[in-house]
């Protein structure tokens, strides 16, 4: 497959390092505002240069896009790609807000092009293994969930757009809880139902909260609450947690890990089975984070080549990214007017 990357920022980098890895994958050409940092990238994975974006989703050898760019421009970049013919995978958060959102998945439908949205934590081994878990029945079926992220702000504010909801469409929620979101749905299932409350006490940014709590109830009557926080004082965490008729089984990061407690009949003896990951612990000491960031993309992309085979994978298509987008909103609304909001099927 023949990729096209468009942003070749950190998080580009990292997709393109990725690339590099992977047999049957190959970095064709690179986009980016700042042309030296698209040259860099160019010369390192020697890939072509296009001075823009506009070309790059033309080039006829170029298969897929890859738009890891600030949210106002996923829109415009991911329609354009998809009518060009391309299949897209986009960066979280597919777009900032549910208006902007929809016309993208509309045109994805119209082309006949698969959409993605890089929901990669879908794809770490500790929610590999929890998955692996719940589908087995050893916990039973499945009743609740309790999932969070957070991470301390300051130092974690990247750049000055992450805080500028018209950049971003909003704070925490649709910043590091966009994944915990998309984890929430992947095992609970659809949201049919959101209550919510959004709260700015900490950081005071206009028009982004600092923490958000969210119930989210299923079309069956599952429920699942979901915290995101700027205010995390420990440093960077999140951790999603199901529960089931006969056990639970907890992902974790950092450090990756699952556990899973569960008994053989209600009533019966508890027992437990830790998964532990070593190799990402060392690693990431001897590296950092973005080991582990890259090892997950290594892993999505090869789904993302499965999908467009017409496969069922586990990533994070279009409609996952546009409803994880609707949820965040759906809580600044209940917030905001205090009223409970029902999502369309």
């Amino acid at each position: 497959m023949n990729l096209g990357l468009i942003g070749c920022g950190i998080i580009g980098v990292l997709r393109a390092e990725a690339i590099a890895q992977l047999r049957g994958f190959r970095l064709s050409a690179v986009a980016d505002a700042d042309a030296a940092r698209a040259r860099a990238v160019a010369d390192r994975f020697r890939a072509v240069v296009d001075a823009d974006w506009r070309n790059l989703i033309r080039r006829p050898e170029v298969d897929a896009v890859i738009v890891s760019t600030p949210p106002p421009l996923h829109a415009p970049m991911c329609i354009a790609a998809l009518e060009a013919g391309k299949h897209v995978l986009c960066e979280k958060p597919l777009a900032r807000s549910p208006e902007e959102g929809r016309p993208i998945l509309e045109t994805a439908e119209r082309s006949g092009r698969i959409l993605a949205t890089g929901f990669n934590y879908r794809f770490y081994p500790a929610v590999v293994k929890a998955r692996e878990i719940l589908d087995s029945g050893l916990i039973g079926e499945l009743d609740h969930i309790r999932s969070y992220t957070g991470h301390p702000g300051g130092r974690e504010f990247s750049h000055p757009w992450v805080h500028d909801p018209h950049v971003t469409g909003g704070g925490a929620l649709v910043d590091n809880g966009i994944h915990t979101i998309d984890l929430t749905r992947y095992f609970l299932g659809e949201v049919s139902e959101v209550k919510g409350f959004a709260t700015s006490n900490v950081w005071g940014f206009a028009g982004c909260e600092d923490n958000a709590f969210a119930l989210l109830r299923s079309p069956v009557g599952k429920v699942a609450s979901v915290q995101a926080s700027w205010s995390e004082w420990r440093g960077y965490r999140w951790s999603i947690e199901i529960y089931a008729t006969r056990g639970c089984v907890r992902a974790s990061y950092p450090p990756m890990l699952t556990q899973a407690v569960w008994v053989d009949r209600p009533g019966g003896s508890r027992r437990s089975r830790m998964h532990l990951f070593p190799v990402f612990q060392v690693i990431e000491r001897l590296r950092s984070t973005q080991w582990t960031v890259r090892q997950s993309f290594m892993a999505e992309l090869p789904a993302f080549s499965r999908a467009i085979a017409g496969e069922k994978t586990e990533i994070a298509l279009g409609r996952d990214g546009l409803r994880a987008v609707e949820i965040a909103h759906a809580v600044y609304r209940e917030s905001r007017d205090r009223t409970t909001v029902t999502l369309d099927g």
